[in-house]
């Protein structure tokens, strides 16, 4: 009876360790679903600003080049 009672009771141990591990994996990988979810739009997000704000930076850039170059015109009063 006593035999039983505690081989019922190392069973019951199992069954609930078995269940610990599996909420334990299964708790895990939602969480890394998740993760992945949502750090892999952010990181097309970042990369997505990072081209544009290059871009608008070259863009910038070739604005602000100086004209050809032109000497110096005389005046109208010195020509010869």
């Amino acid at each position: 009876m006593i035999a039983e009672a505690v081989d019922a009771a190392l069973l019951v141990a199992d069954a609930l360790a078995v269940w610990v591990l599996v909420l334990a994996v299964v708790g895990t990988s939602v969480v890394y679903a998740v993760v992945i979810a949502v750090a892999v739009p952010v990181h097309a997000a970042c990369t997505a600003v990072t081209g544009a704000l290059a871009a608008a930076g070259a863009l910038r850039a070739l604005g602000e080049q100086p004209g050809p170059y032109r000497p110096p015109q005389r005046p109208a009063w010195a020509a010869a």
